[in-house]
């Protein structure tokens, strides 16, 4: 679902922050969680640059 949310905010220019918070480790599985930190790390890069 996160992945699903980070493709609609790059399509459709929202920011679902809310979304993303109550997400937060909620992750069990060891590729949950890394996919997770992945999917973060990208949308941080991603908001990083739309500030600059």
């Amino acid at each position: 679902m996160i992945l699903q949310a980070l493709e609609y905010e790059m399509e459709h220019g929202k920011v679902l922050d809310e979304f993303f918070l109550s997400t937060a480790g909620k992750f069990q599985t060891e590729i949950g969680k890394s996919w997770a930190a992945e999917i973060t790390s990208r949308r941080n890069a991603i908001l990083a640059d739309k500030k600059n």
